[in-house]
């Protein structure tokens, strides 16, 4: 195998794995290198093999072209010179020709199918060069549309109106809208014999924050369907307003109300992956969940909802990050499944870097912005002003999300203080951990069931990779203290994502955690190993295949107000294309009052 036909195929995986497998920046780099050298060394071989001379093909004789020519032509002459000794000893010539053809017979024969042999294989080569070529050239054009999109296509003229956090009596609403005038809300109980009531009109937002805002309708009525429209009044419109986008949601039941509650779970989303060429990039595990959209009350969306650093790094100014939020809500799923269902939502890791741990280093500030512009200003009030953690309910369903990047330190060392670790090392921060402690307590008595969400798993089953660092396994001490609290509280679970890899997994507490993603990114293939009921831990359930998957919860406290029902389904694309569960638990609750 030449350097054209090596270098060729090693910029062909490099691509694929980055645009099929997993799209990482390490990759992404070794193949901005591995093309160039492919791309030289196929030209040059074409180049060469264009310029090469035409193969001699031997005659019937088994003479080259050139030299049989001029050997034939002496050969007539010396016919003519001899012709009388030819013809006295025909006999003789006769049987010596009839040996000659004999003996040359064979000769023909080897010399006329080597000699087509290598001319045929002599036009095949360029063809298959120029294919090669081609393939490269494709797939590479695939890659840098993958990679590069965000900066094509910026979304600068987006129009976001979605609903985030929906409590019994008001709801939050995200708008981007960046061609001014002035705007209105206006909103109706989802029936047509209902008029339509004006929550004001209120100026556009401004490019200070990219064009984005958050309003709220109040004194809303519990458990009712509502519709609500944004409009625009432009000075230079023909009517007097125009109708940019329109929502729906159900708002919660009243405070400590037996509900029945369906809300989606998951986390880790990129658009377009795996790749497909097109122009208009959608998130495919968005159009599966659309399919279960139609009763569900929310979706819990627990962080790596843009990937900052895969599989390149852009930069650390706000406009960097704003970008990517712009190319998730430019998704056509994305559009229809928030206009739709209303979406909450934690952060993680890849908001702003991987694995990140530093706190209020650089690039937090610049992350957090873009985050909050697009993400947090809809969700629930923190207790505390900017701050990412958060807690509500929904009818005697208690909720907790916590943030678990801003006020971790490095992970812990369990046999040193010394080293990369700090022994009794802390994810939540004194702070946020205080606040859960005062939740727990004031919710054990009032919420029939409570959900913890955190962006990354309790579970110790991951060991591959960054996990003993980056999960809940890297900080046991802070981990042990919080399992010897909830262990006391009934009917709670935790819900997690990060690992691209779902389980569900009974902690040695007794509460179980759902652990589920990606809803549309990769997944690791063949690489690293869960490891099922370690550490006093019980595993229920555990899946590493699919680019899809996304769990779907149902809680019904009205029943039996006194004992819940808990159903966790899991859902993936490789199982019915997404439209049955692949697996579905029935928690038992247990009384709790």
């Amino acid at each position: 195998m030449d350097a054209a036909y090596a270098t060729g195929i090693v910029h062909l995986f490099l691509s694929s794995f980055v645009l099929w497998i997993v799209p990482a920046h390490l990759v992404f780099l070794a193949d901005l290198v591995a093309f160039p050298a492919s791309l030289f060394f196929s030209l040059r071989a074409i180049v060469v093999q264009l310029n090469q001379k035409q193969p001699q093909i031997a005659d019937a004789h088994g003479y080259s072209t050139a030299s049989g020519i001029s050997e034939q032509c002496a050969d007539r002459s010396d016919s003519k010179t001899s012709a009388r000794e030819m013809l006295s000893d025909q006999k003789a010539t006769r049987r010596g020709q009839h040996k000659s053809d004999k003996l040359s017979e064979p000769l023909i024969m080897q010399n006329k199918p080597e000699s087509s042999s290598s001319s045929n294989n002599n036009r095949r080569v360029p063809h298959m060069r120029l294919v090669m070529l081609a393939t490269q050239l494709l797939l590479f054009a695939m890659l840098l549309d993958f990679v590069y999109r965000p900066l094509l296509t910026p979304g600068n003229d987006l129009t976001v109106f979605r609903p985030g956090y929906v409590s019994h009596d008001s709801a939050r609403l995200h708008i981007r809208y960046s061609e001014g005038g002035k705007l209105e809300l206006r909103y109706r109980v989802n029936d047509i014999n209902s008029p339509w009531e004006s929550a004001g009109k209120f100026n556009p937002p401004t490019k200070d924050t990219d064009f984005t805002t958050t309003s709220a309708l109040i004194n809303l009525r519990p458990s009712t369907k509502y519709i609500v429209e944004l409009l625009t009044h432009q000075p230079t419109a023909r009517t007097e307003s125009v109708l940019l986008d329109s929502v729906e949601f159900k708002t919660a039941p009243g405070l400590h109300s037996p509900t029945r509650l369906r809300f989606g779970t998951g986390s880790c989303i990129k658009p377009n992956f795996p790749y497909r060429p097109t122009i208009s990039p959608d998130i495919y595990g968005f159009e599966s969940m659309l399919e279960h959209s139609s009763d569900m009350d929310m979706i819990m969306f627990m962080g790596d909802f843009i990937y900052a650093d895969v599989p390149l790094y852009f930069g650390a100014s706000t406009e960097d990050y704003r970008r990517l939020y712009r190319q998730v809500y430019m998704a056509k799923s994305s559009r229809h499944l928030m206009r739709k269902v209303p979406m909450l939502h934690v952060y993680d890791d890849h908001e702003i870097k991987n694995n990140w741990h530093n706190q209020e280093r650089e690039p937090m500030g610049s992350a957090m912005t873009a985050y909050n512009e697009y993400n947090g200003l809809a969700n629930p009030p923190p207790q505390l002003p900017g701050r990412s953690y958060y807690n509500f309910t929904h009818g005697n369903v208690a909720f907790y999300a916590w943030d678990t990047r801003r006020y971790r330190t490095r992970w812990e060392d369990s046999s040193s203080s010394v080293g990369n670790g700090v022994k009794g090392a802390t994810m939540l921060g004194a702070e946020q951990k205080r606040d859960f402690i005062q939740w727990l307590s004031e919710v054990n008595h009032t919420a029939a069931v409570k959900f913890v969400v955190s962006s990354v798993p309790l579970t110790t089953g991951w060991s591959n990779f960054d996990s003993s660092q980056d999960t809940w396994r890297g900080y046991p001490t802070e981990r042990s203290e919080i399992l010897e609290l909830t262990k006391y509280i009934p009917n709670l679970f935790f819900l997690s994502g990060d690992r691209h890899e779902m389980a569900a997994v009974e902690l040695p507490s007794g509460n179980i955690e759902f652990s589920t993603s990606p809803i549309s990114q990769f997944t690791f293939p063949l690489v690293g190993k869960f490891k099922r009921n370690i550490n006093g831990e019980k595993t229920l359930h555990y899946r590493r295949p699919g680019h899809v998957k996304y769990g779907i919860i149902d809680v019904d406290t009205e029943s039996d107000p006194d004992v819940p029902k808990i159903k966790y389904s899991l859902y993936t694309t490789d199982v019915d294309q997404g439209r049955s569960p692949a697996w579905v638990y029935e928690a038992s609750g247990v009384p709790w009052v």
